[in-house]
């Protein structure tokens, strides 16, 4: 896997072309949010507080994008979804965000059978001292994985998130958060895991990032999930192993 801790972070929204021999591939990975609108101080103008950090154009969906560009480019087929909640639904209703974003997914697997990994791109609203993590004199925003123990079968997410979270320490100390488990007491406590034991809810950043910290984070964790994705195949298709292996 390639290394592109170093890689410039384009301007916002942009990114290169993927590969189109990997853009054919199936369709494995989805990603979406279900707080779409979820931002970042640094990059408006007019917010001053966390409270404020909400934008149509410049979100989290940003990232989503350049997820699904990365893992394109390293040969994992995916799609990031676009849908704004507050436009696209009447009476948008904050409460209900993970209800609208469980009519996504249902969409996204209903028109892509081949969809086995959901991702719920959020931010986080700590502040910056929690949510960055420095490597190489490059700044990056930290992550932290959320399952919601709501869900019957959410040790199976839990197995998800902690491989993730493994992988990445192993490549870059302490990037990650961590992960944390929520019951419903605090939270939505299911995040729509039930539709897959590969769906996670992903914080990368928190209010006090900047897309470019963000960014770099985003090329890394697409190093990862490219990676779990292919070992998942590899371990799929027995063929590949010779007669005298088996």
């Amino acid at each position: 896997v390639v290394d592109n801790r170093h890689l410039p972070a384009p301007a916002s929204g942009s990114a290169p072309p993927p590969a189109p021999a990997a853009e054919a591939r199936a369709r494995k990975v989805f990603i979406y949010h279900s707080h779409n609108r979820e931002s970042f101080l640094p990059e408006l103008a007019d917010a001053k507080s966390p409270q404020e950090a909400y934008d149509a154009d410049i979100n989290v969906g940003l990232l989503g994008s350049r997820l699904a560009e990365r893992l394109t480019e390293l040969g994992i087929g995916a799609i990031s979804s676009t849908v704004d909640y507050q436009t696209s639904v009447k009476n948008h209703n904050w409460n209900l965000s993970y209800q609208y974003s469980l009519e996504t997914v249902k969409e996204a697997m209903a028109a892509h059978p081949e969809l086995e990994y959901y991702l719920d791109i959020h931010r986080d609203s700590q502040g910056k001292k929690i949510t960055t993590h420095e490597i190489d004199g490059l700044t990056y925003a930290r992550v932290a994985f959320v399952v919601g123990q709501k869900n019957p079968n959410w040790k199976e997410n839990d197995a998800f998130a902690a491989d993730i979270h493994r992988r990445l320490e192993e490549k870059y100390p302490g990037l990650s958060r961590g992960i944390w488990g929520k019951d419903g007491s605090s939270g939505h406590g299911e995040y729509n895991q039930s539709v897959s034991p590969n769906s996670i809810l992903i914080e990368v950043g928190g209010v006090e990032n900047t897309l470019e910290e963000c960014y770099r984070t985003i090329d890394v964790l697409a190093q990862v999930i490219a990676d779990i994705v292919m070992d998942a195949e590899r371990v799929d298709r027995p063929s590949d192993v010779p007669k005298e292996a088996v």
